[in-house]
């Protein structure tokens, strides 16, 4: 290891920040093509960008190495947007990305950090993290900044302590230049938190499969309705959609051979106009690299596609743990209105994953009303399910492995 990385890395392990030589002024060196962009708040974004949860590790600790050298070729492709938070990375998230951007011009990138409503329980720790966070990045302002996770347990917080209010005033002092919020809640309350507050932007998980089986078209519609601005996370739902069933990979590989698994998830992101940059948590540099040369050489997704990602999705529903194609025959007669296919889909994404956490989270984020816990077991959904599945009982299965999920 190079006694430049050796430092970085020992600093980070005790909490600290090492000083590198020529802060700020580190040369960019730009490419002959950039990735594409969109403009919101008069500059333009990169339409992708290196969300900072999934950071490249060595023996435990984050390879400031790998970092360094992902961070200098996102620059050089113009991807210039850095997304990072408090708990990230057990913590060390921001220091990591705040040592590495430190040696550029603070004018030439741009980055998010996100409040943790979980750990405001008055009005002056908003001002407390906050001061602390641009501390650990080593900045003197964020270009993006949120209320992070809004969600049913977070919810109170928020709005007990005003943390709109408080972040309205650190962008009135200019340390803050957009305020938005990162959401992981159902449609009924993403209606609410919008019309509370102006907001300049909010942050929600959009893929191919959520927007299927889960409730992403309706929050989305809920966001362009109100005409604002989106930034996306998740799009391949947490490495999901690049390690499809052997299926649907082979139906992907026929129709868009030009494609890997990720363009493709990432392309039908972008479809969306509301969208004006998509987090995407790049853990090696193989991975930006290719995320970046997505953009680089962009190709908007065309109709037939679109229909393709439907396609790929039912392939990934029928291939699952439970057995269900998400053809929503069940819920044609459910007189609870349970989003079933939504359920069994975050059932087979964790059977898959063993990520308990955002099985957990991503099932709260569904309408109450929705959930397997107000099946009332009188079986039309079962006579009227293409398989045959006996969803009374497997909606059970799903509440035992939420109570286990850890």
């Amino acid at each position: 290891m190079k006694r430049r990385d050796f430092i970085i890395n020992s600093a980070l392990a005790i909490g600290g920040a090492a000083l590198l030589s020529g802060c700020g002024q580190k040369e960019i060196k730009k490419a002959e093509k950039e990735v594409v962009k969109r403009t919101f708040a008069g500059k333009d974004f990169p339409l992708i960008a290196l969300g900072c949860m999934r950071l490249p590790m060595l023996d435990g600790r984050i390879d400031m190495a790998e970092l360094d050298k992902m961070v200098e070729y996102a620059m050089m492709h113009g991807a210039n947007y850095f997304d990072t938070a408090y708990m990230y990375v057990e913590g060390k998230s921001e220091n990591a990305i705040g040592e590495i951007l430190k040696q550029y011009p603070r004018e030439s990138f741009m980055l998010a950090d996100k409040c943790p409503a979980y750990l405001v329980n008055s009005k002056s720790d908003v001002v407390k993290l906050f001061n602390e966070q641009l501390k650990k990045c080593q900045v003197d302002y964020f270009d993006n900044y949120m209320v992070h996770n809004i969600n049913k347990d977070t919810i109170k917080n928020y709005r007990d302590n005003d943390m709109y209010g408080e972040i309205m005033k650190l962008k009135k002092e200019g340390r803050v230049k957009n305020v938005g919020f990162s959401f992981h809640g159902d449609p009924d309350m993403l209606r609410e938190v919008i019309k509370e507050h102006k907001w300049d932007f909010c942050q929600l998980q959009l893929n191919y499969l959520d927007w299927e089986v889960m409730n992403a078209d309706e929050l989305y519609s809920i966001a362009d309705e109100a005409k604002l601005p989106v930034i996306v996370m998740e799009p391949l739902r947490g490495g999901g959609l690049c390690n499809l069933p052997e299926k649907a990979a082979a139906k992907l590989k026929e129709s868009c051979p030009d494609d890997t698994q990720a363009s493709f998830g990432l392309r039908w992101v972008s479809s969306k106009s509301r969208v004006f940059t998509i987090l995407s948590g790049m853990s090696n540099f193989r991975q930006l690299k290719e995320n970046v040369d997505t953009f680089t050489n962009f190709r908007e997704f065309t109709q037939e596609e679109l229909k393709l990602a439907a396609d790929i999705t039912r392939i990934i529903q029928s291939q699952g743990a439970i057995n269900c194609t998400a053809c929503r025959y069940c819920m044609e007669v459910c007189p609870r209105g349970i989003n079933i296919p939504a359920i069994f889909g975050l059932y087979n994404v964790y059977k898959s994953n063993g990520n308990g956490f955002m099985f957990k989270v991503n099932y709260e984020a569904l309408k109450e009303s929705e959930r397997a816990d107000k099946c009332i077991n009188c079986h039309l959904c079962s006579k009227n399910c293409p398989q045959g599945l006996d969803i009374p009982a497997l909606l059970k299965r799903v509440e035992s492995a939420l109570a286990r999920a850890k």
